[in-house]
This record gives C-alpha cells, structure tokens and sequence, in this order.
C-alpha cells in the first residue's frame, strides 16, 4: 500500500472509528420494552454524529496543520494533485461509510421503537438532508482549514457559514410555498458545496508555507489598552496571578470571535422565527426552535483547547517553569474554563431565548401548610424551605451542570492530547459515554442491576467521586509535557478503579452496611400464646386488630410517626412505623370486630350483634375508651358476618339471607350522624343462599352456599368476565358472579403483583400453590384486550407444613408450624413483558430464605405493602420487605420506597430490621 495512502488512513482512523461508534450508539442501551431511555437514546446519532462528521472532514487536512507536518506534505516528491485525490477519495470513503451507518441506525431504531414508523418517517426528506449535510460539511471542512489554517475558527466557520446562507434563503423565501422554499435550500446549498469544494481545490494547488493574508483571528484590540493594563500590573503587584487569568483569557480569544459569530447568526435565528411564516415548513421550523443549542459546542470547545492548545503552542514547558505553585496554575485553568463553559453555555442563550429553553425538572414537593408547621421544628421548616428555594433554580441549575460536565470532560480529553483537533472526537465520545453512565445509574433498574441500589443515592457518591477522580488525573496530566501510551494506561486503570470504589460504596451504603454489625433481632419475652391453638392477625389500611383464643379482641390503628414529618428523615429512608395505645374490646368470645369511617361494629360468637354507643366519642381518636364503646343491637343472634360499605353495612344472617344497615348517603354538613342504632337493618334481594361476605383489597366479595363467589360491581370491573351473570340485589348494589378459583380451599391467601397478578396460597393441606393468575385471553390473534382470572393448580416448594401467607406485591412472607418465618421474593423485572406461563414457571423455581432467627411467630398479616407478624410473647412486629410502601404523607407529597422509580424514592434503603409495634398484653420487649 502506498506511504502516502497509509498515512492519511492513520490520519483519519481514531475520528472515523468514534464516528462508527457513535453511529449504532443507540445498539448499545436499546430496550424495545423501555420506550423511554429508547426514545432517548435512539435520537443520539441524530444528534452526535453530525458533529463527529465535521470533525472527519477538518481532520484530512487539519490534523497535517495541527501537527505541523502541512509544511513537509507539501514538499513531499509527489504532485500535489494526486495528494489532493487520495485525501478527497479517503475522506469521501469515510464519511459516507459514517453516514450509512448513521442514517441506516437511526432508520432501523426508528421502526422498532414507533408505533407507525411508515408514516411518521419521511424517508426521502431525511436522506436528501443528510446528503445535504454531508456534502456541505465536506466542502466546509476542507476550504475552511486550507484558508484560516487554524481548526478551532475552521469548526465554527464550517458551521456558520451554511448557516448564514440557509437564514438568508429564509428571510427571501420562508414566507412563501413550502415546497418552493425546500427547493432553494437545496440548491443554494448545493452550490455552495460545490463551490466550497473547488474553492478548496485552488487552495491546496497554490497553498504556501504560510498563513492567510488576513492574520491570525485575535481579540480587536482598544487602543491604549494594553499599555492601560501594563502600568495596571506594574502598579498591583500584589495580584500577579491576573497575568495567569489574562493569559488564559488570551488563550480562547478565538472562541470569543466565534462566540460573537454564533450570536449574529442567533439574532437572525430569532429575527426569522419572529418575521417569517414557518407554518409551511415545520422541518425548517423545528431547526430553529432548536438552534439555542449549539451553544452548547461552545464549552466542547473551551475545554478541548485548554491545555492541547498550549502543548501545540509549545507554551505548556514554560508555563510550568513559573516561579507558580502548579496547583495555583491548574486552579486558574480549570476555573476559567469552568466559568466560560457556563457563561457561553447558559448565560449567553438564555439572554437570547429566555426561559423557554430551561429544562422542565422540578422535585415534586407540594407546599407546606400551617397546620405541618405546627408539628415542625425551626431547623425543619427551614430545612424545607431550603428545599422549595432550590426547586425553584433547579432547571437553571440542571441547565448549567450540562454546560459544566461539558466543559469539564472535554478539559480531562484536552489533558490528553498533543493539539485541539484530535482532542475533538475523544471529548464528544467522552461526553456520551458520560451520558450513557448518568442512564446507567439512574435507570440501573433496565439492566437487571436493580439489587445494587434504587433511587437517587448514586447522584451524590457515584458522580464526585468520578468528578474528582477525573479532575486529580487531569491536574497530573497537566504537569507532563508529552503524552504517551503510559499516560493513557494510569488514566484508564485510576478511572476504573475508582469506578469501582464509587459502585461498592455506593451499594454498601444504600444497602445500611452499618446494620450488619448490630443485632439483627431484639429478644422476645416469655410465650403466652401458641400454634396449637393459634391468635389471629388482620391489618387492613391504618388498622390492626388480634383476636386471641378465647374470643377477646385487641384493637389498634396505625399513627404518624415523628419521622413522617421530618424531610431529611424521609430523604434518608429512616421511616418508623408507630401505634397508638391498644387496648381489648370490652366482654370476650368476639367473632369479629370492624371500624367504618364513623364508628365500630362487632359479631360474637352467638351470633348477636353490637354496635358504638355514642358515634359522637369519634373512638378511632381514643382507643383507650374500647372497652366502653359498644352495646348489643336487637335480639337476633343469628348473625354470621359482615362488611362496611362506605356509611352503611352488608350482613348475612345465618339462614342465608342479605341485609344491608344504615343507608347510602347522608348529609353530614347540616346533620351529625346519629348512628348506626338509629336504622334498622332491611333485607336486599330474594335469594337465601349466601354463606359469607368479605372484603378484599377495597371490593366486596359474597360467597354462595354452592361453592360460587359473587363480587360487588358491574360493567368496566376488573373481575368482568363476558357471559358471566349480574343481580341487583338493591337499586344501588349490583353483583356479578365471577369464576369458581377454589379460594375455599386455602386457609391463607396473598396476592403477588408480578408485571400481572397472580394469587397465592397454603392450602388446608399445607401446601403453598399458586390457585389463579390474571393472564390474557388465550384465544389466538387477540392481544391485550381484557384481564381475567384463570384458576391455576402448582405447588411452590415440596414441603408440606406451611401454615399462612402474607403480602400483596413481589416480596411475600408464609410461617411454617415451627414457628419460622420465610421470605420468597418473586421481584420482576418489566423489560420481560408480560407472560403468565414463563413467568408462573419462574415463580415455582423461587427458593424461600429465613426470615429472622425466632421461631415462636403465632400469626401473620399483609400491612403497609409489607408484613406484620405477632409472636408468642404477644409482641407485634413490622417487617419492611421493600416493597411498594405507603411511608407518609408531608404537605400533599406522599413517599414511596418504589423500585419502579415512579415515585420519590428515599436515598437509603429502607431498614430491613423488624420493628417492634407494641405488646398485645401491655409493656415493651
């Protein structure tokens, strides 16, 4: 191969192997089951590789003038009119090999990932503009570098300069036709490449061992100024480092010319979108909408010439040689570039643009009312307005961090690199992988890395600690005149390594290392009850409730624990679950015990019915007043259950027959509630078939004598079924028959919400099966249409001695008859989809895990999206699983430890340590 052919293929290969990369970037994350980071993501090409492609173009000749062997190209023994072709054939190669890989990656994600790809893609349109692009920024890039022999003015001019021409051909033809304004644009550019490219021709043919006529492109000087600024020096000499912050000013002048540039073509920009008719040309209109954002190249470009450009300049040996401390001299560097990268970035398009441009990123705090404030302390209000101050800059703030890791990144490449072109393409694919790390960790959930960490911790120890590794190895990179492979490998293995610390870290902490050096359990008292002849235990919203042996029944509600209103508390995931001062019913043999929203019902053992003495008390404020609060009712004893229903209750009586009490609607805001004694109970329907009513997950559920269940509802309820059947039992309740899942065989039931639901069980012979799932119609060629419940026989496991189940989400408890608790976490990853049959098949391989070490655990119960389990000394435990967890609710914002990320996430994981709730039998453990 010739000499000449393998010097400009090792001249373009670092550039073109970016650019391919950076073409099927969006390969890399693609999650079809994840539309969003896919609709992120699949825009990258679009959006990077045109500037990849300018950098291609300006390496041929620019990289021969950054290194300094233009002089020696030039007196090479060939003609200059071959070396012209085997650059113009090599670069044409490579940028249309980066354009088909683009244009075909950009194509192919598109049809994955839009619903109607066909008619949302105009394919046509699109490859006549990236032809367009590419022929425009072939030519720019060549005639550019050959005139201004300096690569920084020859990107921006490569930029500009179409851009200019296309709001010229605005101004004259926006207004008009569509179709005729696309048609000029086309050829006035056209031309425009042409002419560019035999522009560049003539150059090269006639180009001199020098420079333009027209000099170096500097700063305008004022007159008298730099001699102003001498005496000003001479006479504050004790501020000699603003010799080093002038000096770096100097150092970018040439952005500052191209600053000025971008802001005329700005102001045109503005002048068409505010004067022209755009309506005709939406393509031409979204351009300029979004135009505010190559300001943001401009920290790209602060940062790569930061330290490249001084060691082309040869100026880097004697900058360290200063009577400085070179941590002074890297300060001033880093902070000016800083400065410029946020005052080019931000300052100068919002200025232009307005707040239009802001990012819409706000923390989903709502405001604090006075009756919050009450149970505040100064340090906490404080804390919280602090918080609604900095919600107020957050997009601000977001905007100028983007600005800022921009700069920033493209000053660790520049610490790289020997000049500024080849300082271009690693900063731009710096910045992306950047971009693809932040995607990473915020979203660690897509790529089945969930168990390292959820929610927002890694923002505050993954990101410094990069951030501060980067910066160390820059200021090291800084002191070494040349660059060499050593360098890179030390930087490659500090980068890693401190990966690595920041991940580890990061898990650690969120997963509470500290508690593993503590006692996991706090002991039990002595044993007052057992599994032969067990307690029961119900939790259901705020309440709990234990019905002991004999019949007596222990009440309590949950209340708002001191953390509830403590912000920081809650951003560090300390949440405590606390109750209320429990105390016994009054009298013993109680069948069951509910509280409505106004007051408390019960059913003994008899079958008689009791009811609140006095609603007016409001007993769910007192609990210390339960054994004073209900009465018997009438002189029936043949009550057998029953379920409130908002302000009234359902009864079934013993002969099978259905009763509902009270009434449907009241008006509380002229009329105090009389209570539930001042109704009489009224049968509803005919039919004296019915064995038992209850309530599950809000809805209520009736059984039949004939083994059928019935549920409250009609029309539009996820337990519709077509064919099924409805009865009116009273103008205002209505109920459906629904399919027979054998629930009567199971002694305990819970629920797993796995991506779809599915219902668990121990059976009454012990056995722990799934007995229903919801999946899809099983008829083919019909997608999701309608959820129904299909009745499922499998066993999980092969033991037999399971005696209940709690939970209602991914994570479920069941106690054996020793007296332990185990643990199956069936979590469930969304990219999968949705698959009843896979998915049941991955439940059965579940291996349970202990939970805790005790084994004299009476009873469980499905609480706050976790488990609350009673143990023999009558002791009452939460164990937060983790699960999707209702933790508090502080001025209209509600707190989730969720690990879909839908909600506010805490920054520590929640405490797996039970927490003791309080003692059946009165004391503390």
């Amino acid at each position: 191969m010739n000499a000449l052919v393998k010097k400009e293929i090792r001249l373009l290969l670092s550039s073109f192997l970016i650019g391919c990369v950076m073409s099927l970037s969006n390969w890399f994350l693609l999650w079809p089951d994840n539309p969003v980071i896919s609709s992120i993501l699949y825009l990258f090409p679009f959006v990077v590789c045109p500037a990849v492609g300018v950098m291609i173009a300006l390496v041929s000749f620019g990289g021969e003038v950054s290194s300094g062997t233009f002089t020696t190209l030039l007196a090479q023994p060939v003609s200059r009119l071959k070396i012209w072709q085997i650059k113009i054939l090599l670069l044409a190669v490579a940028l249309l090999v980066v354009g088909v890989l683009w244009f075909g990656s950009f194509f192919c994600v598109h049809l994955l990932i839009v619903t109607d790809p066909v008619n949302s893609l105009n394919l046509p349109d699109c490859l006549v503009c990236a032809v367009l692009f590419a022929l425009t920024v072939f030519s720019g890039g060549l005639w550019t570098v050959l005139l201004l022999r300096q690569v920084a003015a020859a990107f921006w001019f490569t930029l500009l300069v179409p851009g200019v021409i296309l709001m010229i051909v605005t101004g004259f033809f926006g207004g008009g036709d569509g179709n005729f304004f696309e048609g000029m644009a086309v050829s006035v550019l056209g031309l425009y490449s042409l002419a560019g490219f035999f522009f560049a021709r003539w150059l090269f043919l006639r180009a001199q061992d020098v420079q333009w006529s027209g000099g170096a492109i500097v700063m305008p000087e004022i007159r008298g100024l730099p001699a102003w600024l001498l005496k000003s020096a001479a006479k504050r000499i004790h501020h000699p480092r603003v010799a080093l912050w002038w000096k770096e000013i100097q150092l970018h002048q040439s952005q500052f010319v191209m600053a000025f540039s971008l802001l005329l073509l700005h102001l045109g920009v503005i002048a068409a979108r505010h004067f022209c008719d755009l309506q005709k040309s939406p393509d031409l209109k979204f351009v300029l909408e979004v135009f505010w954002g190559l300001w943001l190249v401009m920290p790209l470009l602060v940062g790569c010439a930061a330290v490249a450009e001084e060691r082309k300049l040869g100026t880097l040996e004697s900058q360290l040689c200063l009577p400085v401390k070179r941590q002074t001299q890297f300060t001033i560097k880093f902070s000016v570039v800083m400065i410029l990268s946020v005052f080019l970035g931000v300052v100068m398009p919002l200025l232009l643009e307005g707040e239009r441009i802001l990012p819409h990123v706000h923390f989903e705090f709502g405001g604090l009312s006075s009756g919050w404030q009450n149970q505040m302390s100064a340090a906490q209000i404080f804390l919280w307005n602090c918080i609604g101050v900095l919600n107020g800059f957050l997009p601000l703030l977001m905007l100028a961090g983007i600005a800022a890791v921009i700069g920033g990144i493209s000053f660790y490449v520049s610490s790289l690199m020997r000049n500024t072109l080849q300082t271009l393409a690693p900063a731009v694919m710096g910045i992306l992988m950047g971009f693809f790390g932040l995607v990473l960790i915020v979203q660690i959930g897509s790529f089945d890395l969930e168990f390292l960490w959820h929610g927002p911790l890694p923002c505050l120890i993954v990101l410094p600690v990069m951030l501060l590794a980067s910066l160390l190895l820059a200021f090291w990179n800084f002191q070494h005149v040349s660059v060499n492979w050593r360098m890179w490998r030390w930087n490659f293995f500090m980068l890693a390594l401190a990966m690595g610390f920041a991940v580890t870290a990061t898990t650690a902490v969120y997963h509470r290392f500290w508690e593993k050096f503590t006692p996991f359990e706090l002991p039990h008292g002595t044993a007052r009850l057992s599994l032969a002849n067990p307690a029961s235990l119900n939790t259901q919203w705020d309440k709990i409730s234990v019905r002991l042996p004999d019949g007596k029944i222990w009440l309590n509600h949950f209340i708002q624990s001191p953390t509830a209103v403590n912000p920081l508390a809650l951003m560090l995931g300390n949440i405590k679950i606390a109750m209320a001062d429990g105390n016994f019913i009054n009298g013993s043999n109680w069948l069951t015990v509910e509280r409505t929203p106004w007051e408390f019902i019960g059913i003994k053992t008899d079958g008689s019915l009791w009811v609140l003495e006095n609603p007016a008390s409001r007993p769910w404020k007192e609990t210390s007043k339960f054994q004073q609060l209900l009465v018997p009712f009438g002189n029936e004893t043949n009550w057998s259950s029953f379920v409130p229903a908002q302000i009234s209750v359902l009864l079934v009586k013993n002969d099978g027959t259905l009763w509902r009490w009270g009434v449907t609607n009241f008006n509380f805001k002229h009329h105090q509630w009389p209570g539930l004694r001042a109704f009489t109970p009224y049968r509803m329907g005919t039919e004296s078939n019915w064995a038992k009513i209850y309530q599950k997950n809000g809805q209520i559920f009736l059984c039949k004598t004939d083994g059928s269940t019935w549920v409250e509802g009609g029309n539009g309820n996820n337990w519709n079924t077509n064919g099924q059947t409805f009865l009116q039992l009273d103008p205002e309740f209505t109920v459906q028959s629904v399919k027979n899942l054998n629930r009567e065989k199971f002694r305990s039931v819970a629920q797993v919400v796995r991506g779809l639901q599915y219902s668990v069980g121990v059976g009454d012979d012990g056995t722990f099966r799934i007995w229903a799932d919801m999946g899809l119609p099983k008829s083919k060629g019909e997608r999701y249409r309608n959820y129904e419940w299909f009745p499922t026989d499998l066993q999980i496991g092969n033991e037999t001695n399971w005696v209940a189940v709690a939970g209602d989400s991914e994570k479920i408890v069941t106690l054996k008859n020793d007296g332990s608790l185990w643990l199956w976490d069936f979590s469930y990853n969304f990219r999968y989809g949705w698959s009843p049959e896979r998915d049941e098949s991955r439940m059965l391989g579940v291996k349970p895990i202990r939970l805790g070490t005790h084994s004299d655990w009476i009873a469980i119960s499905s609480g706050y999206g976790n488990v609350t389990a009673l143990a023999a000394d009558g002791s009452l435990w939460f164990w937060p699983l983790g699960n999707v967890q209702y933790i508090g609710e502080f001025s209209g914002i509600q707190f989730f430890d969720d690990n879909s990320g839908s909600h506010f996430a805490p920054l520590l994981d929640i405490s797996r340590k039970p927490q003791f709730l309080g003692n059946v039998f009165g004391g503390k453990n």
